[in-house]
């Protein structure tokens, strides 16, 4: 997963070089490389860099992390269970079920091991 954090540094430090562009996978960086003379994509990734700091995590999120967190979707299986009830393999050792994808967490757990959903 990207963040847009160091996103933004990378663009505000290095965007004139695309380095913000390779970070997030984008082949567009090499325009930023080839023209990096001009200060013409110093001055974009600038603007760059206050859009992915002003714009939301959700949005960066979609935008840039999307295949990411497709595939750890994919990874989410299905638990019957209910999931306002604890699940208990013995009665000293009580394990809780996330509310938010169904996986069961150690004893103790502020957070699923799986989709980082406070318990």
């Amino acid at each position: 997963m990207k963040n847009r954090y160091i996103a933004a540094l990378l663009a505000f430090f290095l965007g004139g070089l695309g380095v913000h562009k390779f970070y997030l996978g984008k082949w567009t960086g090499i325009f930023y490389l080839a023209l990096c003379w001009t200060y013409i994509p110093s001055i974009i990734a600038l603007v760059e860099a206050i859009l992915y700091l002003v714009n939301g995590e959700e949005t960066f999120n979609e935008k840039y992390n999307k295949k990411a967190m497709e595939n750890s979707y994919k990874n989410v299986t299905y638990d019957p269970t209910p999931s306002n009830q604890n699940v208990s393999s013995s009665n000293d050792d009580i394990s809780i079920v996330c509310p938010k994808c169904g996986h069961v967490n150690e004893a103790g757990s502020n957070f699923c091991e799986s989709c980082g959903q406070k318990l």
